[in-house]
């Protein structure tokens, strides 16, 4: 029979055999090789694991697209940003979590950690995955996380997560506490876990989070904080206990669990969640509530926030979901919540660092995007805007002023259909004794929009004399003009000031660090 030959459309050419390393790979061997499709599929191990920048990197259009974005005004630098080791102290944290079920690979992104200026790093330990046989403690996998962490200059905080399935507990989010406070010999054996994951890193780690979201669980779960807390300080005494992401009837279990047991001196922070499409409405009740309710326990109590996020497109499942995010709105959001909680004094972490593939879903929470082989792709719009705030507000920045903006007008929409009443939100630092304001529309969830209304607004107190704008997304720093500028009685009157859904600072030009290019 005579041979006929076909054109072959790319996704059937995936399916024919293939060389790898020299072998000749069938398709029905495909589960031999990582993928018939991914670009990297051929990289040998180890190329650009520790590059600055990784080679890798993808063009980001929603990145390119920012950088390009016309305020109206003159560009004159960029703000300047910080490696971790640069920076002195901070209350910055970023997620590194999910490794413990490997949703992620460590060494996809861990190069990006440093360079985002964050002094902190939230893990989780992963019981099932460190002891797969009873009795028997395998931390080769995640020893690498908490040791390179710690000598990148950024400090690990680690979350004693999950039950394990020898004992006859699941492992997953949103697992059954009782599964394993329930039974006397899973929970010896939880305390034996967590007593020597303390042993093994308490000489970098002292803060653990004892377990993670087990919502509508209190009884179960203030038992366990108890029980772990004791277990812990006994080998650690200086160890800061977190009680995790809960509701308020959790939390007033495990207060009054304390206060029965004459054991306040356990808790330090309590942890929330506060995943609000508009992340500005989470001050209006729950911050104060909850900093009201575990103060009234214990003055040394008070709360963090310890793992929010946003994600870079409409999810169907998990936090925020069926919500038409984008790349934009990420970076806003980021933004709003991360100097919302710097202005009250609130350590905060940012979930996450790179996206997670979940068993049914690729999250895509990320600063970095990633595919599903957990591979590197791009740093988003979201990793600069952090980087930018890490690097600006460390410890040295001392909030001053929070406020809805009661002094400025709307003088041009960017959509003259949009009449909508506008919310100005203002908060101020001082940091080496200059002050920096950053303004923001709150009325609404952050949009993907791309576009600036024009304000006239005004600042009480010491003049602005040379001042200048910047777009803390993209770092970009403007001058703002002169005739634009005016000093009546005890103001500072700006007008014709771009504005947005999205944090901007105004100060003083001598008050911004530029990036030497």
């Amino acid at each position: 029979m005579k041979k006929t030959a076909f054109l072959l459309g790319a996704a059937f050419c995936a399916a024919v055999p293939s060389v790898l390393d020299g072998e000749v790979v069938s398709f029905k061997d495909a589960a031999k090789i990582k993928s018939w499709d991914a670009w990297g599929d051929k990289t040998p191990p180890g190329v650009a694991t520790n590059a600055t920048v990784p080679k890798k990197e993808r063009w980001c259009v929603t990145w390119a697209k920012l950088n390009k974005l016309d305020p109206g005004l003159k560009e004159i630098g960029r703000l300047a940003v910080r490696d971790a080791k640069d920076v002195k102290s901070s209350k910055w944290s970023v997620g590194c979590e999910t490794m413990d079920r490997d949703y992620a690979d460590w060494n996809a992104y861990k190069h990006l950690i440093g360079p985002l200026g964050v002094k902190h790093g939230r893990l989780f330990s992963g019981w099932a995955k460190t002891e797969q046989e009873k009795g028997k403690y395998d931390f080769s996998w995640f020893d690498p996380h908490v040791r390179e962490m710690a000598a990148m200059g950024v400090k690990p905080w680690i979350c004693l997560a999950y039950g394990n399935p020898v004992y006859g507990s699941d492992f997953r989010l949103g697992m059954k506490v009782k599964q394993v406070t329930g039974k006397p010999e899973a929970f010896d054996a939880w305390i034996r876990y967590c007593v020597t994951c303390v042993e093994r890193y308490k000489d970098v780690v002292d803060e653990w989070e004892i377990w993670n979201e087990p919502f509508g669980q209190g009884p179960e779960y203030a038992e366990m904080f108890y029980r772990t807390g004791k277990a812990i300080r006994a080998v650690q005494p200086n160890a800061k206990l977190y009680c995790t992401a809960v509701r308020w009837k959790d939390y007033m279990c495990v207060l009054e669990k304390l206060k029965k047991e004459n054991a306040l001196d356990l808790g330090s922070y309590f942890i929330y969640h506060p995943y609000d499409p508009n992340p500005d409405k989470t001050y209006e009740k729950t911050v104060p509530n909850l900093r009201k309710l575990v103060k009234s326990y214990s003055d040394t109590f008070d709360i963090m926030q310890g793992e929010v996020g946003c994600p870079a497109q409409l999810e169907f499942g998990h936090a925020l979901n069926k919500i038409e995010w984008s790349e934009y709105a990420q970076a806003k959001w980021l933004l709003r919540r991360t100097i919302g909680d710097a202005a009250r004094n609130i350590p905060s972490s940012v979930f996450t660092m790179i996206d997670l593939q979940y068993t049914f879903m690729l999250q895509s929470f990320g600063l970095v995007r990633s595919n599903t082989l957990k591979e590197f792709v791009y740093r988003r719009p979201s990793y600069f805007a952090m980087q930018n705030i890490f690097g600006l507000l460390d410890d040295e920045a001392r909030p001053t002023k929070i406020s809805i903006h009661p002094d400025f007008k709307v003088t041009k929409r960017a959509d003259p259909r949009d009449n909508r009443k506008r919310t100005l939100t203002s908060i101020s630092f001082i940091r080496e004794g200059k002050t920096l304001r950053f303004l923001w529309f709150s009325d609404a969830r952050p949009s993907s929009l791309l576009e600036f209304d024009r304000v006239t607004v005004s600042f009480l107190g010491k003049k602005v004399v040379d001042p200048v704008w910047v777009d803390m997304i993209t770092g970009r720093v403007f001058e703002i003009p002169a005739e634009s500028v005016k000093f009546e009685n005890d103001s500072t009157v700006l007008s014709n000031i771009p504005m947005w859904d999205s944090p901007v600072m105004i100060t003083d030009r001598l008050s911004v660090p530029l990036r030497k290019e």
